[in-house]
């Protein structure tokens, strides 16, 4: 990855912490085959590059459930030592009961270093492109949820509240604003 593109990701993100879209590091779980002696390689470097950045990501362990980031990735078995490393990843947005693809990719590269740096300057244009599209999508469908299961009035998401300009809403108002979008 070029210098020139990671600094600008990263100034992307920077702005996205200073919009106030996120106050603290991104929370981020990761997964691969532990099988796989080169996904075992490269996610192991991936993992050292986002320990790197403890300003714009958190580390965090697939047992816990708040709020963040699911990025898997796996490498395809390397013939020979002199065979490229060939890997792909999916990055998910768990927003509470709901995951959203954020975005995904395949790539090669004839090291695992290679690899972990442009999955990470992959995942933070992911994150710079889509995570408030994904938290305001994951708010409308919770909302919508809560609204067709019950009768009575439901707790509007911080991130709906000034668009439905109330903090709590039941379904007859709800449709009386013509509903969201996602």
């Amino acid at each position: 990855m070029t210098r020139l593109r990671w600094a600008v990701l990263v100034a992307g993100l920077l702005r996205f912490h200073s919009v106030g879209l996120a106050q603290e590091p991104i929370k981020i779980s990761t997964i691969n085959d532990a099988s796989q002696p080169a996904s075992v390689e490269m996610m192991k470097l991936f993992r050292q590059k986002l320990a790197e950045h403890i300003a714009l990501f958190k580390l965090v362990g697939n047992d816990d459930a708040s709020l963040g980031l699911v990025f898997q990735a796996d490498c395809m078995p390397r013939q020979s030592k002199d065979a490229p490393y060939v890997c792909f990843y999916t990055l998910q947005y768990a927003g509470g009961t709901n995951k959203t693809l954020m975005g995904g990719g395949v790539n090669a590269a004839k090291t695992a270093n290679d690899i972990a740096d442009g999955f990470l300057s992959s995942i933070a244009q992911d994150i710079v492109e889509g995570l408030d599209h994904a938290r305001r999508g994951n708010a409308v469908e919770s909302l919508e949820a809560c609204l067709f299961l019950t009768q009575s009035s439901c707790a509007v998401p911080e991130v709906l509240a000034p668009e439905l300009k109330v903090k709590t809403i039941n379904l007859s108002q709800y449709l009386q604003k013509g509903g969201l979008k996602k």
